[in-house]
């Protein structure tokens, strides 16, 4: 049975970091998750962890042995070190590591929690056009996470993965429009854009295509209906990020 968030049923849910604030029992016992929707931080029950706690116990036998290795085992030169962590990768350049270390950044999964540094990472995986990366960075901006909010700016990055058929950020651009965000307000472009991302299951780009209907003249629901189907039929719609 997946695991969903418990603030908004969502099922968009990853592991979080650990805090000193926690409790000795929660960590012993439980998991932390975090919901990538809501970004709400809750606890489930691991009933491995006892077991766990208990095989590190014997593990500890051994410690001795450990330290009785040669020295250089343990002094393996940096550069000869594995080539998979996200951080070695992203600084190579590499946009998809830059997003996850992004994504890591800003869910505080397996890293402290930093806006900031999300913020970069998305930005560099986002001049690569990485569609999600460009979807991340247009939010940061947004809402001025770990970035001085630029409205303008997210607009502008956020429009390129929607033109390039990423349903999330068609429904954001929708959003945009209809509230006149960093563009003039224009509903009827916003009801193109809440009609693409409709078109690709964003329930809630269908509602909100609907509620714009009665705001529109039939006309205008006839070109961008129109339109909407030449733009899908030109993009092909990128794989979302895990």
């Amino acid at each position: 049975m997946p695991l969903v968030c418990p603030k908004c049923g969502s099922e968009q849910v990853r592991s979080a970091a650990l805090h000193a604030h926690d409790g000795v029992r929660r960590m012993l016992l439980h998991t932390p998750l975090r919901c990538r929707d809501c970004r709400h931080r809750f606890w489930v029950f691991n009933p491995l962890k006892p077991l766990l706690l208990l095989a590190s116990v014997g593990a500890l036998v051994g410690v001795t042995a450990w330290f009785a290795l040669d020295q250089h085992t343990a002094a393996i030169p940096a550069a000869q070190a594995p080539d998979r962590l996200p951080h070695t990768r992203a600084a190579q350049g590499d946009a998809e590591a830059q997003l996850q270390l992004g994504l890591r950044y800003a869910e505080g999964d397996g890293v402290i929690q930093n806006d900031k540094e999300a913020a970069k990472w998305f930005a560099l995986a986002a001049r690569q056009g990485l569609a999600e990366a460009q979807y991340q960075y247009g939010l940061a901006l947004l809402e001025g996470r770990g970035v001085v909010q630029d409205y303008r700016a997210a607009f502008g990055w956020l429009e390129k993965p929607a033109q390039r058929g990423y349903a999330k950020a068609q429904y954001s651009l929708g959003e945009l429009y209809r509230y006149g965000t960093g563009t003039a307000v224009d509903k009827a472009r916003a009801y193109l854009w809440f009609n693409l991302a409709a078109a690709q299951g964003v329930d809630a780009a269908a509602k909100a295509r609907d509620s714009l209907v009665w705001q529109l003249k039939p006309e205008q629901i006839a070109a961008m209906q129109e339109e909407a189907r030449h733009m899908s039929r030109n993009t092909a719609a990128p794989a979302a990020a895990p």
